[in-house]
């Protein structure tokens, strides 16, 4: 599943199709690639990875971008993430805070 996908489509404004137009491919083809219903070809992941420069790691949820590869985002965090956004502005601000204040784990 490209994990990172709709994040990135969603953060440049891009609908599902808009996205498919991009890049040669369906509307149906974005929405199976983000949700992990079909996987996209070899091509077609090396254009979602031009269209967003951003690499097939990240894409594909195997390396954040600009972080060490060896840092991978888990599904937690992901769903997570995907919770956060969906909130008001107000109760993300809350969330920030009381991650802020936590104290960091020692390595």
């Amino acid at each position: 599943m490209l994990i990172n996908l709709r994040i990135l489509r969603e953060s440049k404004g891009l609908t599902q199709q808009n996205l498919a137009s991009v890049i040669g491919v369906s509307q149906q083809a974005i929405q199976k690639y983000e949700t992990g219903k079909n996987e996209p070809d070899l091509e077609t992941l090396m254009k979602l990875a031009d269209t967003f420069k951003v690499s097939v790691d990240y894409l594909i949820g195997h390396t954040p971008q600009g972080k060490d590869p060896n840092y991978a985002i888990s599904s937690i965090e992901f769903e997570m993430i995907e919770s956060y956004r969906k909130l008001e502005t107000g109760s993300q601000n809350i969330i920030t805070e009381l991650l802020l204040q936590l104290p960091e784990k020692k390595k």
